[in-house]
Parts: C-alpha cells; structure tokens; sequence
C-alpha cells in the first residue's frame, strides 16, 4: 500500500529528551484503511482514508500536505474529502486552491517517457494538535500488467492508532497473500465474494538507527498479489517487452564502432561503458502501477536518456547486435535484503542486466560501476529475469575480494616535525565504485586531497592523480602526494607520532557510522563485506629513534577480523592493518560482535609511537 506521506528520516534535534533508540511522539496516525474492490478482470476501485494527528512543528512542516501520484491513460485519482480538526473541535474544510494537479516528479525529470500526474492537498491553519483528514478514491479502469497487487508496511516514523488493508474481490479471482511482524488477517468467502482484511494496530514510532537495513526488513508488512508465481513478473514483462530491444542499423552501425573486433566479454564490457558513460539516468522507479516495460532502443538512443529499465534495454540491443544474448532482471537496488512474505512484483525497484551464456549480472545504470562490479546492494538478493517463462535466481553474494582496498603510503618525518607522503591506492572492482565517483565529482584532485587531510590529526596540503574515472575499461589507477606540517608532538626528550593516515579513501572511522551510543540495536546492521588493509611506513630523520611501538592488535568475531602490526626496519617503522568483514547483514542479536570488531581499528588508530632524539 502506497502511504500517503514522503518517506522521511529521523533525525535532527527533538525538543524533548528521550531514551536512546525511542522516537519523539511527532504525529499519530489515529486511523488509516485502504479498500480496494477488484473485479473480475483485476481492474478495481481503491478508497483510501487518513486522519492523522500532528504534535510538534516537526510534524507540522513534513506532514502539512498529502500527494497522490496517477497514470491519467489507466487510472483517476478523486480527491473525495479533505479537512483540518482543530483542538477545539472546529473543522476547516481545504479550499479549491489548496488542490492542484501538476506533472509528476517524473515526468518532469523524462518528459516524453512518462505521463503520470500529482494530485497534491495542502492542509490550512495547522497548529500543534490539528488533525488532518483526507479520502481518495482511485480507479484503475485498466487492469495493471502485472496483475492486482497490494502492499502495506506498517509506518516506521509515526505513532499507528489502526492501519487496514481491505480486499474485496470474487472468489474465482486468484489472489495470494502474505504477512508478518504483527498484522492480523482475516480471509473470508460468504457468497461468491472474497473479504480479506489485514491490520495491525498500536504500534510505537521508531527512531531510525545508524546503517540499518530497510525498515520492510523488520517492520510488519502484509503483501498480496493474483500471481501464482513470482516467475509470471518475468514471464510477463517478456511478452510485453517483445521487440523493444530491437537492434535497429543505427544500432548495429554503434555496436560495431564500439566493440571493434571484440567479441564474448570483451565486446560487452565495451558496450557497458559506452551505455554508462553516454545515457543519461532519469529518476523513473520500477513499480507495479507505473508497467515496468522499457521504451524502445531505438527511442533511448535517440533521447539519450533513459531510465534503469532504458538503459538495460538498450545494451540488450547493442549486445544482440553483435551476437551477445542478454536479459532483462528486476531487483532490490537498496537496504531491502529479506524476501517478502509473498511473492509480489513489490520486491523490486530496479532493473539490471543478465547475460545468461556467462552467468553475469551488470548495472549499466551506475556510471561508476565497472562491468565486473556488482555493489553490495545489488549482491545476495533475490532477481526475476525477464523470460518466456520467467526464472527467479539470485545474485551472486558479496566477496571480499570484489570489496578489496588497499592504501600503501611511504612517508618522510623531518626532524621540523613535518611529513612528507606518498600513496598508491589499488581496488576491487566494488571499492572502485566510490573512488570513481569522488573523483569524478571533485571540484579538483587538490581540493579532494585537501578535504581528505582536513579530517586527519596531521593535516596537511596535497593532491592525487588519477586516470580517468570515466573510463570503466581500464582500472582506476590513483595515486597522491603530500605535506603536512607540523604534524607530530614533543614533549622534553620524547616525540610522540600517530600514525600518518593521509588522503585515505576510506579511513577505519568511517566505521563509526555504524554504531550506536546504547551498545545495543533492535534493527539489522548492515555491516559491509569489505577486506581494507593500509601499509605505511615511516622513514625517521637520522637525529631519532624508536623509543616505544604501540602494541600489535589481533581480534577476531564472528564477523569478521582486525589485525594490526607494527615493525621496525632500517629504513624506520613499518605498520600494517587490516579489517576483514564477512558478513553483508548483521542481526540485532550479533550487534555485540560487530561492535567489538568496528571499535578495535578505531582504537588502534589513535596508537601512538614514542620516539627519542639520538644521544651521541
């Protein structure tokens, strides 16, 4: 069920103090049911009704208006009631001008390739404790492709008095369902009619914890749908999309300037950065009332934008130009990585590529991701591929060696108290993903290196270099260079050096992200798979020596594992860390572990090195 608010996340300053972990009551949902009753062909009317209640001027600001978002060639959208009940019981009807009907979002961002509109209400004289009304009826005169579907997650930002799902629909109409998390189902037939009602009812706010999951991992959800199989997506959406991936001349003539004499991966990995690099992304989400069925090659091409199921499109295009099969996948691109209690088309908001004849999954949406990259969001998760009879899969689970980073730095302490440095960065194809995309977002490559020092204890001036981000044939190669003055401590007869993290793409702190001040969590942690490791090594002016190294580190959880080393040598200290995390999604139950694994790089990187002026 499509809520009738923006998603929102919790954060900022709250007027009142709170537990840690507990929402500030910032609005009440008192009641919401959403009815739908579907005829025999799955067209339906839907009626949806919500009174909600509004505390704090939080509340009032990100819940002072309601949206409603339609296809006009399939669907009306009525506005049937709205109004404002005042504390004192006066109720304020919403004028005329207060409702107003634009193009969507959407179609803004792709006009031609969408028509939906927004029907938007905007609630007058809101005061702490106003309660906003408002009825819609929709009807979808066309039945949808993919068939009746119903969706409802419980609302993770706000109190829920009563929120219904209600179902009518003949009882010869297949229609399966699935719930959890705490919604009561009744499922009733009484004279050739289907009655189905789904609630849940007294349910607190939650505070949104740091690296969750998506809230449809833990939140209660009901999910219906009249497909019999989750395979019908892709069974479906291939009739649909028969002859969109067509390779027309100007294709052919394309993909033959593109490859060259490529041929096999070869030629599709150059196809891929040619569709990355050249198609512009429109934000066009895959969902059940909007069809998921891709325009015409030939129109992308054309229009040189598209969206994710545009692009897939046409690199299917490109591909079959030069003999390459390819299909099209729908997936999860996000936090989402529990499978719904049914298998409803609601599992997915994004569509990838899948190149059957070697067993590949490719984004060409992300301009950042190689051909060889599947990003951790993407990685583990149920996928339906688009074909005769559709064929559900997964993805392949995140690897370490996909999410490997390595930082080798060599740096010069100078008896000033400054450091010189210089590093080589190496990736896997994953970890290059936001490498690629710093760098190519930069305003320069010495205003990146000059934001990455700032952040360090040392400071410090510098730049990188690097190859073109934009070329996602070649690996990034990235390097960088640096000073940093004044950069260690004296004290008397003893200097005192942290280890000099310099322009680091992705220091241990950054894992501080993911953890909370109570120790404890009640979501799902996304941990990460990644193995980072950074060498350093410090080359020390000949007027000093190592009085003291910090301790090495070895810990292991169940999680995953940090070690840490620290050696002399001839040419001064050399000092070796590595963090190993094994796991994509961590339980609550697990956080413990985790915990312990994330603060020991963080500690570690405080360690200090003691070092003494040579004595004649």
């Amino acid at each position: 069920m499509k809520k009738l608010w923006a998603v929102i996340v919790l954060a900022g300053v709250v007027a009142t103090p709170v537990l840690a972990g507990e929402a500030v009551s910032h609005a009440r949902l008192d009641r919401l049911v959403d009815e739908y009753d579907v005829h025999q062909d799955l067209s339906y009317t839907r009626v949806v009704s919500q009174d909600i209640t509004l505390f704090t001027a939080r509340a009032l600001r990100q819940l002072d208006r309601v949206a409603w978002t339609f296809y006009p060639d399939k669907q009306t959208a009525e506005l049937v009631e709205a109004w404002v009940e005042q504390p004192d019981g006066a109720r304020i009807p919403v004028a005329k001008g207060s409702v107003f009907t634009r193009p969507s979002a959407a179609s803004q961002s792709a006009p031609g390739f969408v028509n939906s509109l927004t029907t938007t209400v905007l609630f007058p004289q809101l005061v702490p404790g106003s309660r906003t009304h408002a009825v819609w009826r929709i009807t979808q005169n066309t039945p949808e492709l993919l068939g009746f579907n119903a969706y409802n997650m419980n609302d993770f930002n706000w109190d829920t008095v009563s929120d219904e799902t209600r179902i009518t629909l003949p009882e010869g109409v297949p229609f399966h369902w699935g719930a959890r998390g705490g919604f009561a189902v009744e499922d009733q037939v009484t004279g050739g009619v289907r009655r189905i009602v789904a609630r849940v009812q007294n349910t607190r706010a939650r505070e949104a914890e740091p690296s969750m999951t998506s809230a449809s991992d833990f939140m209660p959800v009901f999910a219906g749908t009249s497909l019999v199989r989750l395979e019908e997506v892709g069974a479906v959406i291939w009739r649909a999309s028969v002859g969109r991936a067509a390779p027309t001349p100007e294709i052919v003539a394309l993909a033959a300037r593109v490859a060259g004499d490529k041929t096999g991966l070869d030629a599709a990995r150059s196809i891929h950065a040619w569709v990355a690099d050249n198609i512009r992304y429109v934000a066009v989400y895959l969902n059940p009332n909007d069809g998921w069925v891709p325009h015409s090659a030939a129109d992308v091409l054309k229009a040189g934008y598209g969206d994710c199921k545009d692009y897939v499109v046409l690199m299917q295009a490109l591909l079959a130009a030069r003999g390459i099969e390819a299909q099209m996948a729908a997936i999860d691109w996000g936090n989402r990585y529990a499978d719904l209690p049914v298998g409803s088309p609601y599992f997915a908001n994004h569509a990838i590529l899948y190149l059957p004849a070697f067993d590949r999954f490719v984004n060409p949406t992300n301009r950042n991701a190689g051909f060889d990259s599947l990003d951790r969001r993407l990685s583990g998760k149920r996928v339906v591929i688009m074909t005769p009879e559709g064929r559900v899969s997964r993805t392949p689970p995140s690897t370490l060696e996909a999410n490997r980073y390595r930082y080798s730095a060599q740096t010069t302490l100078a008896m000033n108290g400054s450091i010189d440095g210089a590093a080589q960065f190496t990736m896997g194809p994953n970890a290059e993903i936001p490498a690629r995309s710093s760098v190519a977002e930069a305003t320069s490559l010495t205003d990146l290196a000059q934001r990455l020092l700032g952040r360090t204890p040392e400071g410090g001036f510098g730049a990188f270099q690097a190859s073109d981000p934009r070329n996602l044939l070649l690996p990034l190669a990235l390097s960088a260079t640096w000073h940093s003055p004044m950069a260690v401590n004296a004290q008397g007869r003893e200097v005192f050096l942290r280890v000099p993290q310099g322009p680091d793409l992705y220091p241990p702190e950054q894992q501080r992200a993911k953890l909370l001040p109570a120790g404890g969590r009640t979501t799902p942690t996304l941990a990460d798979v990644t193995d980072e490791a950074w060498q350093t090594r410090i080359a020390l002016p000949p007027g000093l020596a190592v009085l003291r190294l910090p301790p090495d580190v070895d810990l292991e959880t169940s999680v995953g594992r940090y070690t840490a080393q620290y050696r002399q040598d001839q040419g001064g200290i050399v000092v070796t860390r590595n963090l190993v995390i094994g796991q994509q999604v961590v339980a609550p139950e697990a956080y413990p572990e985790l915990e312990r694994l994330l603060y020991a790089p963080m500690v570690d990187a405080r360690a200090v090195i003691a070092l003494t002026p040579v004595t004649d």
